[in-house]
């Protein structure tokens, strides 16, 4: 902590960020994207002669020359938006706190992103994938990781957090801890939560009683996010599918996809998928791109001519 009188450096301004981050509770996982990008400003500050070690001296032309040199490391475009985005975080939070005079990121752009189509996980190889992981050591739980993923449609970091006693089959749902620490429930569909009570029953061994995550390790640990991910890529090489095809956020978007194919509205998909915002959610929509086909084959203007 700066004492009074003194003028705050960077590093300073760093800590006093992470440490209201803290007090709200944030999620690891937020705590380190913003670590990143504080480690690539330090790395870039380091080699460039003449950039401010104190905050209130930051322009955004500083700022613009950090973003240059992010893009010239061979960083891609949504990395380069992701730093862009700590940074407004961070210097917009220091301003409303009055610890800056103004805010140096304000003005600063966003790289536009390609409209690339991020990977989705689809029924069939849902399918694939079910067949693999009934071969594994664990097969049990694989499924009921693999359906509950698929049909609740949550977060990583939320599928490694359930706990045996989030678990609410009388009502079909889930108790889920989401960002920010908010919690919501989360609908479970009969086949998944069949899945779940299954691999409870007969194949879930905690290490000892005060384990209480839902899904282990084969040494009764909880999973962790690096052990899912690995579980998923093991049974995408058995299946023959493609790893990003299959990766924990691939098959939040499949279930986007799907409840919405369904019949399902974007008001209920916000509140399953724990959106803080409608325009989070509509995303999805650009995914249903056969959906549109086949709605254009039936109400095509140039066919009814």
């Amino acid at each position: 902590m700066p004492s009074e009188g003194t003028i705050m450096t960077t590093a300073e301004l760093w800590e006093q960020f992470f440490y209201h981050l803290r007090v709200k509770r944030r999620a690891r996982t937020t705590l380190n994207f913003y670590g990143v990008t504080r480690r690539a400003l330090d790395r870039y500050a380091a080699q460039t002669p003449g950039f401010p070690t104190f905050p209130t001296l930051i322009s955004v032309t500083h700022l613009r020359a950090f973003v240059l040199w992010l893009e010239e490391q061979g960083l891609a475009a949504g990395g380069v938006h992701a730093h862009v985005r700590a940074l407004k975080a961070f210097f917009g939070w220091a301003h409303r706190e009055e610890l800056l005079p103004r805010n140096p990121a304000q003005r600063l752009e966003r790289p536009t992103l390609p409209n690339h189509r991020l990977p989705t996980v689809a029924t069939e190889q849902v399918g694939q994938l079910l067949k693999a992981a009934r071969a594994t050591d664990q097969p049990l739980r694989d499924v009921a990781l693999i359906l509950t993923l698929f049909d609740t449609g949550v977060r990583l970091a939320e599928v490694i957090g359930l706990r045996v006693a989030d678990l609410q089959p009388e009502r079909g749902v889930f108790r889920v801890i989401g960002k920010g620490n908010r919690e919501r429930s989360v609908p479970v569909g009969v086949r998944a939560m069949t899945a779940v009570s299954t691999y409870m029953r007969r194949e879930r061994k905690p290490r000892h009683a005060g384990v209480q995550h839902l899904f282990l390790n084969r040494s009764g640990q909880a999973m962790t996010r690096s052990c899912v991910s690995i579980r998923l890529c093991r049974l995408a090489e058995a299946s023959g599918l493609p790893r990003a095809q299959v990766a924990p956020h691939a098959f939040r978007r499949g279930f986007a996809v799907e409840f919405l194919r369904n019949g399902g509205d974007v008001f209920t998909l916000q509140q399953i998928l724990g959106h803080s915002s409608l325009e989070m959610t509509r995303r999805y929509v650009n995914f249903l791109d056969e959906d549109l086909k086949a709605a254009h084959l039936r109400f095509s203007p140039g066919d009814r001519l």
